[in-house]
This record gives structure tokens, C-alpha cells and sequence, in this order.
């Protein structure tokens, strides 16, 4: 016994293989993407997008060779009505869309039922159909209080309609996994007489929805709770017992796996996952699919769309946060403004004599650029490196002058905020900046009664290139809007493309608080747009608020200046 290995370790090395097996002889089979964004995605709190806005973002995923897209639960509300109608004169390309829906309900005629006629009144648009069936009997009997015969004919006679109106339908099996791994309410096991009579109640399921030939049949993985070996031993064992069937998985992220999972479900024969691009959805979320996509074909161990398109990942996702009105997570998985950089003085000065030490893959196959960030855990080697990269090159010397003279800066993020701040400090050490204006002084005078009423006017004095000092005042409605207003005064007489610039939002971060109280430095952030231009992104950091609103007012115009004016 001494010598015997625990039986965890011989079933992880057993699984290992066959997975390692699986990869083998998966590396060159293409599984389909279902992407369901404007359905399953929109189950959590403050997120929303128009109609519009879903429109485009439907083309970029055909674009991109997304093979499904679900757009929405059938005739659950307005924005589904508009949506479905909408798409008719779109141009999806081969991407097919789909209508969620129920099975009828029990004792009502299928004909009847309203999802089931939504979808059928929108089938020469929208010509698949995604069927939600439970699959595990607990929830026949609790969910639906029907019985486990009725059930099956509810989901038959539903199927067996759609196909008839010329619709591809797909299932759902919801609780799939809980069903195989005998688990009830809250992850609890089922007793052993249970979870027999569930499991033959789910091979029943399947052999009627295989016996309908059905498009796929989707394995959910509904509360997340799997594990990747469950996943692969659920899949592998439906595919070796029903051949014939194109099974599909859904993963959900509440323990974290969800990734995980559905790379064991492709590996063990899934030809089909869903999810949603960016992660969204009840509870934790759905599982990522531009992780999955971009962790697997980059490996090799999967072809969702064609190695061509993979280069327009990054941009695919980007687009979908901007249309859900949601800001890319700095940590986000292969497509997120982290995802391949560094800001460690260690790994920078690697990065520079050893490019790409710290990545897993080529940024750009994915349509992304390794960073090399700088902020108080940056040394010299990320400041030169970034310096060359944004084509501002410093020597040795200068970086050391950089961050003597840029100390506040680098500790208050204000580099990682804004390369345009950034690459502005590196001219001013270059001397390469031209001397187009200066601030002197500046002064703000803000009073307010307890009325509520405030009174906010800035002052400052300026040399616009070799010209005297000039002064100038403006009224705004707080520090910032005054300030800018005040400048912009005097400098649109002497370039009168400033004009064009606007100022976008701003956002105050206090930094270090704890250590120096009311006397803690701050970072102001502001955007700036013009019509027909990239916005773009100015920091300044400082212990006075005012102050540091103003570097990033002069960075905002100095670098529009630059972009303008020869």
C-alpha cells in the first residue's frame, strides 16, 4: 500500500490522457459559434443597447464568421419585436439568426402557444428555432408540475410544429450537466433511486429529440456548477451512445470554469458553443466566447472561424462593448488593453532584450499590440520601450530625466490612463514640443451661497509663442468647464482649429488617501473628441484638483495642436 498512488492522482493522469488524446484529434475540426448576446446576455443588471446598436453589432459578428446568432426571446418584449423586424432588410451574410422560445405549454395546443407563433411569423427572416427543454425531472415535476409523459409530448409536439413550418430548430437541455452528475437544488446530490429514474428520463429526452432529428442538441451546464472532467465525460459518453447527434454545450461561469468547460466539451466531441462575446449574463455571466475563441484557435486546438478573421478578434469585442455601453476591463482575457502587457520594471527590461518573453502568443493574430505600460512599478526599460514604441525614443539618460521630472505622473497612473500625456513628457525632455503656448499663472474663483447658487470663473495668463504675456478670463459651470473656456479664449484667436476640439467627459481619482488624507494627490482624467477623429485621452496628476485638471487640459490642446498644425 506504501507505494500505491492515491486513486485522485491515477483518475487525473487518466484524464489528462484522454484529453491530450482528444487534442490530437481535434486540432484541425471546426466547431460552430452561437453567440446569444441579446437573449441569455441581457439577464443582469444596467446593461442595454438599442436596437440600432444590435443591428451593427449583429454584422460585425458575420463579418467575423460568427455561424448563429440568437437575437432575443420570442415576443418577450418591445425591443425583440423591434429588433426581429428591423433585421429583415439586414444583411447577415451565412450567419443564421434564432428566436428563443418554450415548449408549449402543458395542456395548451401548440398552435397556439405564443412563442411558438412569434417564431413562425418571423421564420422567413429568422429561421432558426432554439427550443428550452428540461432535461432533468426534478424540474419537470416542480418548474412545469406537469408529469414526466406530458413533458415529452409538450416538447414533441412543439419541435415536431416548427419543423414543420420549414425551421431549424436546436435544443436546450436545460440542467443537462446536473442531470448526468445527479445533483438537485443547491448542488446537492440526488438519492441513488433519484438520480437512476433522472438520468433514464434524460436518455429518454434525448433518443426522442435524436428520433426528430433535431439540428443539435444543446448540453447547458445551467448554474455553472460542472467541473471540466464532468463535461468531458458527459459529452464524450452522449456522443459515443448517439452517433448520429450534433451535441452543442452552453457554460456558464459561476465557479470560474466556464472556459475551462467548454474546451472540455469541444474536446470531447462538441461540435458547437455557446455563450456570449463578452461574458455577459445572469449571475456570473455566460461563458466568454472571445476567451474560448482566441485560447483555442490560436492553440490549435479548435477552428471556429476562419484563420483569417481571427485578426479582427480584439476589434469584434471592442465593438460589442461600445454597443453595450460598457468600458473594456483592463484584465479582460486576450482582448482586453492588458491582456498583453507589462508594467513591471523586471519583465520591461526582459521585454526589451528578449520581445515577446512574457506573452503566450503573437498579439497580432488576434488584431492586438503587446504594451509595455509605465506607472510606480516601471522602471527605465518601460520608459524607453514605450518611448520607441509610440515614436519618441529615449536614451538611458533621458528616461532618467523623464522620471525625475514626471515623479507625480508615473506614481498616479497617469501614463497607464494616457499614452497622449505620455508621449507629450517624452517631447518636452526631446525639446521636440513646439512652443506654441504656456500657461503662467492661472488662478479659479468658485463661490456658492446657501442658496445654491455658484459662481465659477477662471483666470490666466498665457504667451502664445514669442508673444507677450496675455490674460484671459471665463465664466464655466465648475473649475474644469471654466478653465478650458478661459484658455480657449485667447488661443482660438491664434489657432483657430481648436474650435473643432471638444471637451468629453472627465473623471477624478483620489490616490493614496489613507497615507495623506484630504492632502492626497488626485488624477483627473478628460476626453476629448472632434467630428471625423478618434477621441482621444488626457491625465494630469497632482495634489490640488485644479491643478491637475489643467495639465490635462494643456496635454488635450497641445496634442491636438500637434495632429492640426504642420
Amino acid at each position: 500500500m506504501g507505494n500505491q498512488k492515491p486513486a485522485w492522482m491515477i483518475l487525473g493522469k487518466t484524464f489528462l490522457c484522454q484529453v491530450q488524446e482528444q487534442m490530437t484529434e481535434s486540432k484541425a475540426r471546426k466547431v460552430e459559434l452561437f453567440e446569444t448576446s441579446l437573449r441569455d446576455g441581457m439577464q443582469q443588471p444596467n446593461l442595454e443597447i438599442s436596437a440600432p446598436n444590435a443591428v451593427v453589432l449583429l454584422q460585425r459578428m458575420a463579418d467575423f464568421g460568427v455561424q448563429f446568432a440568437e437575437i432575443g426571446f420570442a415576443g418577450a418584449n418591445q425591443f425583440v419585436e423591434d429588433l426581429t423586424t428591423s433585421l429583415h432588410s439586414v444583411d447577415t451574410k451565412a450567419m443564421k439568426l434564432a428566436l428563443f422560445g418554450r415548449t408549449r405549454g402543458r395542456g395548451t395546443k401548440v398552435q397556439e402557444w405564443p412563442d411558438v407563433q412569434f417564431i413562425v411569423r418571423h421564420k422567413e427572416r429568422v429561421s432558426v428555432a432554439v427550443i428550452v427543454v428540461k432535461s432533468r425531472l426534478l424540474d419537470v415535476a416542480k418548474s412545469l408540475e406537469t408529469t414526466p409523459e406530458e413533458h415529452l409530448l409538450m416538447a414533441c409536439e412543439t419541435i415536431e410544429c416548427l419543423h414543420d413550418h420549414g425551421l431549424e430548430v436546436l435544443v436546450d437541455f436545460e440542467h443537462a450537466l446536473d442531470a448526468n452528475c445527479g445533483r438537485r437544488e443547491n448542488g446537492n446530490l440526488c438519492d441513488s433511486d433519484f438520480n437512476k429514474r433522472s438520468l433514464d428520463y434524460f436518455h429518454q429526452l434525448t433518443a426522442q429529440c435524436a428520433r426528430q432529428k433535431v439540428s443539435r442538441i444543446v448540453v447547458c451546464d445551467t448554474t455553472g456548477g460542472a467541473s471540466p472532467e464532468e463535461v468531458s465525460q458527459v459529452i464524450a459518453g452522449l456522443t459515443r451512445s448517439y452517433p448520429d447527434v450534433k451535441f452543442g454545450f452552453h457554460g456558464h461561469t459561476d465557479r470560474g470554469l466556464g472556459v475551462a468547460n467548454s474546451r472540455a466539451a469541444i474536446l470531447a466531441g462538441a461540435v458547437q458553443v455557446q455563450g456570449t462575446l463578452l461574458g455577459t449574463g445572469e449571475r456570473c455571466g455566460n461563458v466568454n466566447l472571445t476567451t474560448v475563441v482566441g485560447g483555442m484557435q490560436l492553440r490549435g486546438e479548435a477552428e471556429f472561424v476562419p484563420p483569417e478573421s481571427l485578426a479582427g478578434l480584439t476589434g469584434l469585442a471592442h465593438s460589442a462593448y461600445s454597443a453595450f455601453g460598457l468600458e473594456v476591463p483592463h484584465g479582460a482575457p486576450v482582448v482586453g488593453p492588458g491582456a498583453f502587457g507589462t508594467w513591471a520594471g523586471m519583465h520591461g527590461s526582459s521585454e526589451r532584450k528578449n520581445p515577446g518573453a512574457y506573452l503566450w502568443c503573437n498579439p497580432a493574430d488576434v488584431g492586438a499590440n503587446p504594451t509595455i505600460g509605465v506607472n510606480g512599478l516601471s522602471g527605465k526599460a518601460n520608459i524607453i520601450l514605450l518611448s520607441q514604441a509610440l515614436g519618441v525614443p529615449l536614451s538611458s539618460v533621458q528616461a532618467q530625466i523623464f522620471m525625475d521630472a514626471n515623479q507625480s505622473m508615473i506614481e498616479g497612473g497617469g501614463f497607464t490612463v494616457s499614452e497622449v500625456s505620455f508621449k507629450l513628457a517624452c517631447m518636452r525632455v526631446l525639446k521636440t514640443l513646439p512652443n506654441r503656448f504656456s500657461v503662467k499663472s492661472w488662478r479659479v474663483f468658485d463661490e456658492s451661497d446657501e442658496a445654491g447658487t455658484r459662481f465659477v470663473q477662471a483666470f490666466m495668463s498665457l504667451t502664445i509663442g514669442d508673444s507677450p504675456v496675455t490674460t484671459t478670463r471665463a465664466e464655466g459651470a465648475g473649475p474644469v468647464d471654466a478653465l478650458t473656456r478661459a484658455m480657449r479664449k485667447e488661443l482660438e484667436k491664434w489657432y483657430p482649429v481648436i474650435k473643432e476640439m471638444r471637451l468629453g467627459t472627465f473623471s477624478v481619482k483620489a490616490i493614496d488617501v489613507s497615507a495623506h488624507d484630504s492632502a492626497a494627490h488626485v488624477r483627473v482624467n478628460l476626453s476629448f473628441h472632434a467630428d471625423g477623429h478618434e477621441p482621444w485621452i488626457a491625465a494630469g496628476v497632482s495634489s490640488d484638483l485644479n491643478q491637475a485638471a489643467l495639465m490635462a487640459i494643456v496635454d488635450g490642446v497641445d496634442y491636438w495642436l500637434i495632429k492640426n498644425l504642420a
